[in-house]
């Protein structure tokens, strides 16, 4: 009887180690979860702040080109106006314009046969063959070649090309071989603000002669 007692208390002791030993094993087991489950987190907290900082990076890099691009625009937006109106139309407005400007004897010339050049002018005694070039778009050497002939035909000392938009490298490299003056919409549009007339005033007056 004493026997079996000690054996039945053995066991016991056996049951009560293992459940122990269980128990741990869960704990240690749930303390590993909470460890994944916070490292984890640790991790997509990491990831979401560099992902931000790199945004932000990012942002701060681009922002004086972004910057740039709409000072550009601004410069370029008040010229763009101008493709509103028609070829006729836009040499009869910049020629009001280059009157604003301090251009004298301003001459718009009409119909074929005007030698590559749309509007005579002078200014501080030069006498200038202006070609204009009113479309969307890079204007190439072309209209470069034409107004320096149309320049020599009319026995003018300066020929210029304007236009609402830029110039062709092509159009950059003659023009400085050959002296012909370049007029982009940056120094269209200063030379509008000088004027202070707007585009819609040419076509005011076309609807309401």
């Amino acid at each position: 009887m004493a026997k079996h007692r000690k054996k039945k208390k053995h066991f016991s002791l056996l049951d009560a180690l293992l459940t122990a030993v269980d128990a741990l094993c869960e704990g240690v087991a749930m303390l590993f979860a909470l460890l994944g489950r916070a490292l984890l987190a640790l991790l997509r907290g990491l990831a979401r702040g560099l992902f931000a900082a790199l945004r932000l990076l990012a942002r701060a890099l681009v922002w004086p080109f972004a910057r740039l691009a709409r000072w550009l625009g601004r410069k370029n937006r008040r010229a763009r106006e101008c493709l509103r109106l028609t070829g006729p139309e836009f040499e009869a407005y910049f020629a009001l314009v280059l009157a604003d400007n301090g251009f004298r004897n301003v001459e718009v010339t009409r119909g074929s046969g005007d030698q590559g050049v749309d509007i005579l002018a002078a200014r501080n005694g030069k006498s200038y063959a202006i070609q204009c070039k009113n479309y969307d778009g890079a204007v190439g050497n072309f209209a470069v070649q034409e107004a320096y002939a149309g320049a020599e035909y009319y026995g003018c000392e300066l020929a210029a090309v304007v236009c609402p938009g830029t110039f062709t490298r092509a159009a950059k490299e003659l023009a400085a071989e050959t002296g012909v003056l370049l007029w982009d919409g940056e120094r269209l549009s200063h030379m509008m603000r000088v004027s202070g007339r707007r585009p819609r005033h040419m076509r005011e007056m076309r609807e309401n002669p």
